[in-house]
């Protein structure tokens, strides 16, 4: 009996030390390298029967496991288990609020995984893009955009605002939107078609699904109150019955208005005066067309913006971070917050996501670094 003890704990203790072996190996592979789908298949094998391992050893030694908790010792408090537990939150906790180190730690990585490659990585191609005004002369910027695999031809915006919810400026938006330039009429041929998913995205339309009209004089009868409805409203482009206003635009959303950039992109910037102690930064972003089994064409049919020649389908997606100057982080990694209404009627932000799929896979990260934090 003792000898098969002795033969199942050798066993599992060299299992251990293989499987640790493996996953540190691969872990620094992905650190250094691309991702190589044999690589990654490697640690999660190994990770996986790590796990069963772990759940098999604290069955066989659960006694000597709570023997750790008991405090054995003169003194009345039982350092060890707490002392690991401190260390373990802490890690944590920075690890998760992407704290400076570790990110900075991560980019240099990045950074070593595309010279180790000889050629830049798909995801580390970036537009390298400047938007700086003459009229902004707060502090400086950079957004860095990476893309999401669902990511095609969106509108988005990005802006400050405080706490309470006042608009600050505009950062970036699309120049469609700024101008509301959709001159391009889009007409299903078969109207009582319903869409599940997104009919364009394997690019087998060729004027089977749709005709296409390019109509610049009539793009005012089609304007786009669902496309970026927080960003809208925030800045005062919509009423509050979710009615659209063209003639509210300013020279201020003039001046931060671009091209649609389609690839990943780091867009340096800077506000239009000193920025208050504690404000919001968000990200908003629509794709038309992808509709999935929820938002389908036929979801809201007594609603004439959804079910309208804007084609909507999933909703604006918004991301934030509460930037606070009083401490000492530069950087700040946005994070879903919740989506836009469906078509437009208010700029609430709704937390939740539940019924969204590839409306949530547009983005991949967004990192903001600010300059000059400690002014």
């Amino acid at each position: 009996m003792a000898s098969n003890q002795i033969r199942w704990r050798s066993f599992i203790s060299l299992s251990i030390f293989l499987g640790l072996t493996i996953l540190f190996i691969t872990s620094l592979l992905m650190f250094l390298k691309p991702h190589q789908d044999l690589v990654a298949l490697l640690h999660t094998i190994f990770g996986f029967w790590l796990l069963l391992l772990l759940l098999w050893h604290i069955k066989n030694n659960l006694k000597p496991l709570k023997s750790y908790l008991r405090n054995t010792g003169t003194s009345k408090i039982n350092i060890v288990p707490l002392g690991s537990a401190g260390v373990f939150a802490v890690l944590l906790i920075l690890v998760y609020y992407q704290t400076v180190p570790f990110m900075q730690f991560y980019r240099w990585g990045q950074t070593l995984r595309a010279a180790t490659a000889g050629v830049m990585d798909e995801q580390e191609i970036y537009q390298i893009r400047r938007v700086q005004p003459a009229i902004a002369t707060g502090e400086t910027l950079t957004i860095e955009f990476r893309k999401g695999p669902f990511f095609m031809w969106p509108q988005y915006a990005i802006w400050l605002e405080t706490l309470d919810g006042q608009f600050i400026q505009p950062l970036y938006v699309t120049g469609k939107l700024a101008a509301n330039n959709f001159a391009t009429k889009v007409t299903r041929k078969n109207p009582q078609q319903v869409f599940t998913d997104n009919p364009l995205v394997t690019d087998t339309d060729n004027g089977e699904i749709f005709d296409y009209q390019y109509d610049s004089a009539s793009k005012n009868e089609r304007m786009r109150p669902e496309s970026l409805p927080v960003f809208l409203h925030a800045l005062g482009l919509q009423s509050a019955d979710g009615a659209m206003v063209p003639e509210a635009s300013t020279p201020v959303l003039d001046a931060y208005a671009g091209a649609t950039i389609t690839e990943n992109f780091r867009l340096t910037t800077a506000s239009l005066a000193a920025l208050p102690d504690q404000f919001r930064i968000r990200f908003e972003i629509n794709q038309s067309f992808d509709f999935n089994t929820y938002y389908s064409s036929d979801r809201f049919p007594d609603d004439d913006v959804y079910s309208g020649d804007g084609y909507s389908a999933q909703p604006s997606v918004i991301y934030e971070a509460v930037v606070d100057r009083n401490d000492k982080q530069s950087i700040y990694l946005l994070k879903l917050a919740g989506q836009g209404h469906h078509s437009g009627k208010d700029g609430a932000i709704n937390p939740d996501t539940s019924n969204l799929t590839t409306a949530t896979q547009l983005v991949d990260r967004i990192l903001v670094e600010f300059y000059d934090a400690q002014k």
